[in-house]
């Protein structure tokens, strides 16, 4: 038997999403072939600049600027039909190229967002009878939950002659339950009409068995990105739950969600901020309450890409960061938005936690942890022109010890250096 070669590199976040993975996709996408999404829906957001332009990405890989690219969104991601028109028809006017809709390959196994689960999420989170969980309220984890109860509809049902019958039938029953309750919605036939009219563009795209696509790539020697949406401290199993996504956000995902086996991954890249950031609910133990978190958050633009609500800040959480990195298996790291600390006299790291009267170097973040009580080091801070940084030898010394710092207590390279948020802005560092 031929042994194929390593051809499949994975990028993922290692914190709560938010670290800028769309733009370091961007920027090393010119290398691949082909860009797999793996995870998540449209409740993910990955900014990237094009021609000096904000864009944000939902369902869309990040390699959807580069015409060779094939841009893949994979089995385990979940697609709602009018979210993706709504991006595409964004792009086709920023893009002036009539074949972008040929970059895009959907995968026929993938599942489809209902009309009527965002509605759903927007009753329980508004309900006392359930937990606040703090979604964008996009249907995400409903679609989720139906797949895994066998009850929803995927890409290719859309061609069955039952679909809209099958799709009716969904939503009309939720959608009697939901009134029941008292969800405000609009009219049932306004909610269908929509979904099936946005099924028609999806229907028009390049729909394939991905998987086998992937691994003929893979075998013809192509180079493969998976793109993960959210991040490591999001993963339904191993994040803070319960505040967590509705999908397997670590790079083992990607071989499953994918159909790629393990064996032929090669590098892992993993993205962290110089801080932490999260959104919505649940344990924080680094988070910095105040006018310093209010600075940090206007200088770092930290509002969601989707929903705009305004990130949680917090320090630089080494002990979550070595879980994260052993979950993953890490090979290199890219570390974003250390411009944002820029001017700051000193740098707190959390280095350990005092977890019930033990010191732990590494942690998992549990969010039914009795007390997790971060254990500093501080850092001297640097003041330095980052627009005039153009390569390793420009940084000042106090942000290469802090880089030095890092490395040392990850025990993994840090690969690259954003400077700031344009794709220009990033050193490589090793």
């Amino acid at each position: 038997m031929n042994q194929q070669n390593k051809s499949m590199d994975i990028l993922i976040g290692l914190q709560w999403g938010d670290e800028g993975k769309g733009k370091f996709i961007d920027l090393i996408s010119q290398e691949y072939d082909m860009i797999a999404r793996f995870n998540g829906g449209a409740n993910a957001g990955h900014s990237i600049y094009h021609n000096n332009q904000r864009v944000t990405l939902k369902i869309l890989p990040s390699g959807i600027f580069y015409p060779h690219i094939k841009n893949i969104i994979g089995t385990g991601v979940v697609i709602e039909p009018s979210a993706l028109k709504a991006e595409i028809d964004q792009l086709q006017s920023l893009i002036s190229d009539a074949d972008l809709r040929k970059r895009i390959i959907v995968s026929k196994k993938a599942h489809l967002v209902l009309p009527t689960y965002g509605y759903w999420d927007m009753y329980q989170e508004e309900s006392a009878l359930y937990r606040t969980i703090g979604t964008t309220k996009n249907g995400i984890a409903h679609t989720y939950s139906s797949k895994i109860l066998r009850q929803n509809v995927r890409v290719e049902d859309m061609f069955s002659k039952d679909f809209n019958t099958d799709v009716f039938q969904i939503i009309s029953r939720q959608y009697r339950e939901l009134q029941y309750l008292g969800q405000k919605m609009p009219s049932l036939d306004e909610l269908y009409g929509n979904f099936m009219r946005d099924c028609e563009l999806l229907k028009q795209l390049h729909i394939a068995d991905t998987e086998v696509l992937l691994n003929e790539a893979l075998k013809n020697n192509k180079k493969v990105l998976a793109e993960g949406a959210q991040a490591t401290m999001l993963d339904i199993d191993h994040g803070t739950y319960p505040y967590v996504t509705s999908s397997h956000t670590i790079a083992a995902a990607a071989c499953v969600s994918l159909g790629v086996s393990p064996r032929l991954v090669d590098k892992i890249y993993g993205v962290t901020k110089a801080y932490c950031t999260r959104v919505g609910h649940g344990i924080f133990p680094t988070e910095i309450i105040g006018s310093l978190a209010d600075d940090l958050r206007v200088r770092g633009a930290e509002f969601g890409s989707n929903t705009k609500r305004p990130r949680r800040i917090g320090w630089l959480d080494i002990p979550a960061l070595k879980y994260a990195i052993m979950l993953n298996g890490v090979t290199h790291l890219i570390l974003t938005k250390a411009d944002i600390l820029n001017g700051m006299a000193q740098i707190p790291v959390c280095t350990h936690y005092e977890i019930n009267k033990q010191r732990s170097s590494l942690a998992s973040l549990s969010s039914t942890t009795d007390e997790m009580k971060p254990i500093w080091k501080y850092l001297p801070g640097w003041d330095v022109p980052f627009a005039q940084i153009s390569d390793a030898t420009q940084l000042p010394n106090e942000l290469t010890a802090f880089l030095s710092f890092i490395e040392q207590e990850l025990d993994t390279p840090i690969k690259y250096l954003s400077t700031g948020p344009k794709r220009e802005e990033m050193i490589n560092l090793v």
